[in-house]
């Protein structure tokens, strides 16, 4: 999705246009600023997309979001291994939304396995500061070149088999020392570039693979997701949707989603490394801003909307969420 680049996160002048959207085939582009202009910049930073081996894709984003907008495409049959340092984006996949949010606290990891081909769209509110990478495999490359060196591959092979899959873990000290590494490389000469990045994508899909493997093991507490799991969660997710505005419980949630309290915590911890309060807040964080950029509330009408009855902490949250302050949003669509 990103322009490409050369290998260190670099790219011609630093700036994602909107026609370097517009001219890829397969790729539709949407903002809710009717006044953009083929010229106008929606990212500038540093971008990397490139193939380090047949199978193997690295992308990766140091960037200020300046605008809103949508692309959607078709996304291939591929593992997504992907690692949010700063800032949030919200992806569709098929019929299944994920949103993902850089951890304040310890780093976390999301894998989401494609089993077949299926419509992709990312969604992006503008102004924030996005640094995340993803590195994807076929499953042609993960058989040969993963899998087959692990003995117990019990774990691995439901990932990989499950469509729309999830699997949400806390990275463990390497693969922090890893994306580190491919965001800031070592000086070495360009032709040993790729090689370099090669090596650490290939390790970080390994990690990946191991730690669904042992939380594959724990029968307690793992971290795949069941598809009686993702139904409660979506249950769940639609019912908080529907009655944001409303007073809401985690038991009147769990009940409408056919699971017990303490299940679903545990089911928002594993997919969505928050608890369901947070999901809640998030939601209506969201419609406290969409109200804000179309000029339908005002500052203080947001704040109820959010469920906030002090504007001072609405204006503390909302920033901590979205990276800018209440009043920079109002009217901007």
């Amino acid at each position: 999705m990103a322009a490409e680049g050369g290998a260190g996160l670099k790219t011609n002048d630093g700036r994602l246009r909107v026609r370097d959207f517009m001219r890829h085939a397969g790729i539709a582009f949407d903002s809710p600023d009717d006044r953009l202009t083929p010229d106008d910049t929606l990212m500038k930073g540093a971008f990397l997309h490139r193939e380090l081996r047949r199978g193997l894709v690295l992308h990766a984003s140091d960037a200020i979001e300046e605008r809103p907008f949508t692309a959607t495409s078709q996304l291939p049959e591929e593992l997504s291994c992907i690692f949010f340092l700063e800032g949030s984006v919200d992806l569709s996949i098929g019929d299944r939304h994920f949103a993902f949010q850089a951890n304040r606290g310890a780093a976390r990891g999301v894998a989401i396995m494609n089993a077949c081909p299926e419509s992709f769209a990312r969604a992006s509110r503008g102004r924030q500061h996005l640094r995340h990478l993803v590195v994807s495999a076929t499953p042609e490359w993960l058989h040969r070149d993963v899998l087959e060196a692990v003995a117990d591959t019990k774990g691995g092979t439901r990932l990989l088999r499950d469509h729309l899959a999830e699997y949400r873990w806390t990275l463990t000290p390497r693969m922090v020392e890893l994306v580190r590494q491919i965001f800031s490389p070592s000086p070495l000469i360009p032709e040993l570039r790729d090689l370099y990045l090669e090596g650490r994508a290939v390790e970080l899909v390994a990690e990946t693979m191991a730690a669904a493997l042992r939380a594959d093991r724990r029968e307690a507490g793992g971290g795949l997701l069941t598809r009686h799991d993702m139904t409660c969660l979506q249950r769940a997710k639609d019912f908080i949707a529907a009655r944001a505005a409303e007073p809401l419980s985690v038991e009147t949630i769990a009940r409408e989603a056919g699971i017990s309290a303490s299940g679903l915590q545990r089911l928002f911890r594993a997919a969505e490394g928050r608890s369901v309060f947070d999901h809640v807040r998030n939601v209506r964080l969201e419609r406290a801003y969409a109200a804000l950029a179309t000029g339908e509330a005002s500052v203080q009408e947001a704040s109820g909307i959010a469920g906030y009855t002090s504007a001072a902490n609405f204006a503390t949250a909302f920033r901590r969420r979205f990276g800018i302050v209440p009043t920079a949003v109002r009217g901007t669509r």
